[in-house]
């Protein structure tokens, strides 16, 4: 099963301007962007260009800069007034691009309520540009069926001068950004300066799933500018490519015969937590005693982890590793839905899949509950879940 993957490659670093430019062309046109303009009521206008840099040719989107000052509340003000059904859908994306950025600020100074910490470049009106247009080209690839992947960004190297002074490369507010997300980082190996931003850091650390480790095909490759001159060329690269969903996996298995159903089934939770699948298969071993194969499914870097807590909760004194060549995956997410059964909402997560046609299933537990409140037969609401979710996609 072929998997589409987005790669922004982040060799010269990350800025919400590059991002957008690399998107322009590909989920982006001009008439979005003058909507985006319109729809947020931004006092800025912009010109793509076609530049090279270092020989390599990109767009370039340069903006008229307004320097204003706004809080996390002022910015978030702006998108409760837009009408247009496609921005609207990317707002609780952007808000939480701001709200990443702000609750850095907020660390960064000691500000207890982010709501109330003041932004500084990234308050003005072309960073709302950037981060509601880039918020709309990222989730159109998203509906198209891409995930989205960020190379290890290169921070770049020396100081940088900010409104609150002179601070090494990363500046603090990046270093909170990027702090706990998906993203891998280095230092460059010459003197170039800041070459992540916060807004781009805020959106990469919002979308990417992080580095993408598995081989892919090549379909399509479109590079955004940016405004440094460098020894490298200064540009993002975002490469659209497909790639069999697959990954490293290991069998851990180990044969007890002398642990009692209730330990087995206590180790079988326990595992479950740290594993892709845990089962218990019942056998006859020496002597004709009963037992049971107990076999977990993991990642290869936990193999340790996992076989250590499989012998300290069976007793066993040693597990089998099977390695597994590689397994096939179809894509598939998680999420939440809002399903009415007998005239009431309730939201449920449901796992869907693409392994040839689109299937979805809900989250056992939900429908459980669901027919303990309504006091029903659980088979009964189980359809009822399935009718609904199967006229939802309809």
């Amino acid at each position: 099963m072929d998997m589409r993957v987005a790669i922004i490659d982040c060799f010269s670093g990350a800025s919400g301007d590059m991002i957008v430019s690399s998107l322009f062309g590909v989920t982006l046109t001009e008439e979005d962007l003058r909507k985006v303009i319109s729809s947020f009521h931004l006092d800025i206008d912009f010109e793509v260009k076609k530049v090279k840099k270092s020989g390599i040719d990109a767009r370039k989107i340069d903006v008229r800069e307004t320097k204003v000052e706004r809080t996390f509340k002022e910015v978030t003000n702006k998108f409760s007034k837009v009408s247009d059904p496609e921005l609207r859908e990317a707002v609780p994306d952007a808000m939480r691009i701001f709200e990443r950025i702000a609750q850095a600020e907020a660390e960064v100074h000691g500000h207890e309520n982010y709501e109330d910490a003041l932004f500084h470049e990234v308050g003005s009106d072309d960073a709302i540009f950037d981060v509601v247009s880039a918020t709309l080209g990222l989730n159109r690839l998203k509906k198209d069926g891409y995930r989205i992947y960020t190379t290890p960004i290169n921070l770049g190297s020396g100081e940088v001068v900010s409104h609150h002074g002179r601070y090494p490369v990363p500046p603090p507010a990046v270093t909170e950004i990027i702090k706990n997300s998906n993203l891998e980082v280095y230092y460059s190996d010459m003197n170039e300066g800041e070459l992540l931003t916060p807004t781009g850091a805020a959106i990469l650390a919002h979308f990417s799933e992080g580095s993408f480790k598995y081989p892919f095909s090549v379909e399509n490759i479109n590079y955004g500018a940016g405004s440094k001159e460098l020894k490298r060329p200064n540009v993002l690269r975002l490469i659209l490519g497909k790639s069999k969903f697959h990954d490293r996996i290991v069998v851990l298995e180990t044969n007890v015969d002398d642990a009692s159903g209730e330990i087995i089934g206590n180790a079988i939770n326990i595992l479950s937590k740290l594993c892709l699948d845990v089962s218990a298969i019942p056998f006859f071993g020496k002597k004709n005693r009963p037992g049971y194969i107990l076999k977990a499914i993991c990642k290869s870097e936990d193999i340790e982890k996992v076989s250590k807590t499989m012998m300290m909760e069976t007793g066993s004194i040693g597990v089998r590793v099977i390695p597994v060549y590689h397994r096939l995956r179809a894509f598939r997410e998680q999420k939440k839905v809002d399903v009415l059964i007998e005239g009431r909402k309730f939201s449920i997560s449901v796992k869907v899949s693409y392994p040839e046609r689109k299937i979805i299933k809900p989250e056992f537990d939900d429908v459980k509950k669901i027919a303990e409140e309504l006091n029903l037969p659980l088979p009964e609401v189980y359809s009822k879940v399935i009718s609904e979710l199967t006229e939802m996609e309809q």
